[in-house]
């Protein structure tokens, strides 16, 4: 098995193992060791602001010291992404060992694992192998019957920003879907949590059953250059309006380790602020082109506030997934753009161009080549105006890897 088979493997499992939950993961880990048995993880879940969130602890706790997993998805350019060590994803030549050793586990055992579980053991086994001294995981895309969501004890659950997404697997309101992120809170936890005002009873109330420590983070203050959290001044190299807050929660993710007994220093905190990357959330590929991958109400509203800060006129090139509230979002979009050009990914989830357009309520055209739409949109905007390519972390992926210069 080469690199690419190992993909192609990937990709051909099924993204849902009927019945729900964790057993067929559960032998494929027994047959492995139990790899995640011998980890410490911090274990992060929400709606928005995740990825971001995620990086920043990484970061923090690889300047402190700790040889340190990270777990997230999706990817944005290349599949190892996925799985990191103190910010170095995994190689190739390892990503394929791991994956035909995950792969002849589940067919010794004839345990069924989805795609994303199967990756998930991938990430176990090789942050147990490599001796890391903590593991930063997100949740794929709920938390109570996620794959990570089996470990046992994390030392801290963080929940991020909930809102309205995956409606068709994790609820119809906010409230529901916030019960499923409240999953990965274990009894006697430690859980922080993002200001989640409309829902904060129902995170309450499942840390109240588990008997689980509560931080509830408070409201940062943006600033050009950083954040005021906690009356404090803080550096911070991630833009966008939103990100402050994601900050703030990895701040009290660190003081709830140090009140662990895991020993991080405020100058290891300032220091990764200060150099801490995520990719595609409101990052400038160029002076005037800024991609970011919000692809919901919430993420696209957060957008809209820091496109506001930036004070340009902006153009858009959009594209998003037809199982997103896309209506709603191109709705969001309109009112912060004086054009509108709609694009599409070479995707079977991908709504087309044109009826994406439809949606929008400003001057546009599609363009379904996203390349072709973004140099386009380049043309118009000379010096003075910001092209915003936006929608989909798909999308944002593409564009970064063919304009970042």
């Amino acid at each position: 098995m080469n690199y690419n088979e190992a993909l192609e493997y990937i990709h051909s499992i099924p993204k849902f193992i009927r019945p729900l939950g964790n057993a067929g993961l559960a032998g494929v880990l027994k047959h492995l060791g139990d790899p995640h048995k011998d980890l410490k993880f911090i274990h992060i879940a929400g709606t928005n602001g995740k990825g971001s969130t995620a990086a920043i602890i990484s970061a923090i706790l690889e300047a402190a010291g700790c040889k340190t997993g990270l777990f997230t998805s999706p990817f944005i350019e290349v599949f190892n992404e996925r799985i990191q060590i103190n910010r170095e994803n995994i190689a190739d030549g390892e990503l394929v060992a791991y994956t035909e050793r995950v792969k002849n586990a589940s067919e010794e055992t004839g345990c069924a694992v989805s795609e994303f579980a199967f990756i998930t053991a991938m990430a176990f086994l090789y942050f147990k192998e490599k001796r890391c001294d903590i593991v930063v995981l997100e949740t794929g895309m709920g938390g109570r019957l996620d794959a990570t969501n089996i470990i046992e004890s994390p030392l801290v659950s963080v929940i991020t920003s909930i809102s309205l997404d995956h409606m068709q697997y994790l609820g119809d309101t906010i409230e529901e879907i916030a019960a499923e992120k409240c999953g990965i809170i274990k009894p006697g936890g430690t859980v922080v949590t993002y200001p989640n005002e409309g829902v904060m009873d129902i995170i309450e109330k499942h840390a109240a059953q588990n008997g689980a420590r509560l931080t509830k983070t408070k409201k940062a203050e943006p600033l050009k250059d950083g954040f005021i959290y906690r009356s404090k001044k803080y550096p911070l190299a991630l833009k966008g309006e939103y990100q402050p807050q994601n900050a703030a929660v990895a701040l009290e993710t660190v003081s709830a380790m140090r009140s662990l007994g895991i020993k991080i220093s405020e100058d290891a905190g300032m220091r990764s602020l200060k150099t801490a990357r995520w990719p595609a959330r409101f990052e400038f590929l160029k002076d005037n082109l800024v991609i970011d991958g919000g692809h919901n109400p919430d993420g696209i509203r957060a957008l809209k506030r820091s496109l506001a800060a930036d004070g340009r006129p902006v153009i858009l090139v959009a594209a998003m997934m037809e199982d997103k509230s896309y209506a709603e979002c191109a709705a969001e979009l309109s009112e912060c753009a004086e054009y509108f050009i709609a694009t599409e990914l070479d995707m079977p989830r991908c709504l087309k161009a044109e009826r994406l357009l439809e949606c929008s309520s400003v001057p546009g055209e599609a363009i379904a080549g996203p390349s072709e739409a973004v140099k386009k949109a380049l043309s118009m905007a000379g010096g003075k105006k910001l092209v915003c390519v936006c929608g989909s972390l798909y999308l944002a992926g593409e564009i970064r890897s063919k304009f970042l210069s």
